[in-house]
């Protein structure tokens, strides 16, 4: 693919909120001159009127507040009105950027609830592959040990066998529960930093988090498929990539890592992947052979609330937008439908 990589936006609200005092400004100003100058004038000619007997003249009134001679009377009141309003102006601004920040608030504590949630519905159709496996090796030995009468037969052999199989399936199985309450410590703790923007970046090694994302999801998720991965054109076996240190959030780096690689490893079964440094920038290229996805029609679906009815939210992508946002990188894409798709991400060093 020789096309340009489309980068795509995250759903963020932005709202130029320093326009509001110097809008204040401007329209208090205005009303100084257009409304608070000739309403005192028309004030202090009924009032003389009522007071000292005068001739009640509303519209010469009014006519004699645009004189020239009366700039003084007329830049008081636009002063007056100008910093009136720009002090509410400031006001609104503060009120207003305390509601995006609370939007921002919601939004972050929903889209990481649904990180959680996906999460954890990885980590349980792990469980479920090893439960099944578990049992279908009960029914062998059931089956074995049925046929079986006499304490020589050849059956106890293959019983004590699958026996064995029995019990590592129940240790892998265990082990990944021990991960499951591993991971709710470690995703409310970056639930904690999410919400409170205490993310620190300290010096860690990119490939060592990389490699073990990968590993993760062959483990646990895609265990059943046969998955060829490359790293920088070798096999991820063979491969023995110099250390790539550079200051980064080591969990938020493998959420934003296995969404990614989740879709290719749900969509191919081979994939490329190749890691490059340019200027102060890490880029991570992640490339499948599955069928593609529309550029444009993704950026839409990104853009625009999950409809419930679709057979894909792209949560992951939404949830990988935010957080590299959040850190100032960025999230493209390349495809075509039936070509693959390869998905670029950028870390600032």
């Amino acid at each position: 693919m020789n096309k340009e990589p489309v980068f795509l936006e995250a759903p963020l609200r932005r709202e130029r909120t320093w326009v509001y005092p110097w809008l204040g400004l401007l329209v208090g100003l205005g009303l100084g001159i257009l409304v608070g100058h000739p309403l005192a004038m028309v004030v202090q000619n009924i009032h003389a009127h009522i007071s000292e007997g005068a001739s009640l003249d509303i519209g010469g009134a009014l006519i004699h507040s645009f004189h020239v001679h009366m700039w003084p009377m007329t830049l008081l009141f636009a002063l007056f009105g100008g910093i009136v309003w720009a002090v509410i102006g400031w006001i609104f601004k503060h009120l207003r950027e305390n509601r995006l920040r609370l939007d921002t608030l919601h939004q972050e504590f929903e889209l990481q609830v649904a990180t959680l949630r996906h999460q954890y519905k990885n980590l349980a159709i792990g469980i479920q592959g090893f439960s099944h496996r578990v049992k279908n090796k009960l029914k062998e030995l059931d089956h074995a040990l049925k046929s079986c009468e006499m304490p020589d037969c050849p059956a106890f052999t293959h019983s004590r066998q699958g026996m064995e199989a029995l019990e590592q399936n129940v240790n892998i199985l265990e082990e990944a529960a021990q991960r499951l309450t591993h991971t709710l410590g470690q995703e409310l703790l970056f639930l904690k930093a999410l919400t409170s923007d205490t993310l620190a970046p300290a010096p860690q090694d990119f490939y060592h988090v990389l490699i073990h994302c990968i590993k993760e999801l062959r483990r646990l998720r895609f265990r059943e498929k046969e998955i060829r991965v490359t790293l920088n054109g070798q096999s991820l076996e063979e491969s023995c990539p110099v250390g790539l240190v550079f200051p980064f959030e080591p969990y938020t780096t493998e959420v934003i890592l296995q969404n990614i690689l989740t879709n290719a490893m749900k969509f191919g079964d081979i994939i490329r992947i190749r890691v490059a440094e340019a200027h102060d920038r890490v880029r991570v290229e992640i490339q499948d052979n599955g069928p593609g996805v529309e550029v444009e029609k993704l950026q839409r679906h990104l853009l625009t609330p999950a409809d419930r009815k679709e057979e894909s939210t792209h949560l992951g992508l939404k949830v990988s937008l935010h957080l590299l946002a959040k850190c100032g990188g960025r999230l493209g894409v390349l495809s075509e439908p039936g070509a693959g798709a390869t998905f670029i991400l950028d870390f600032p060093k």
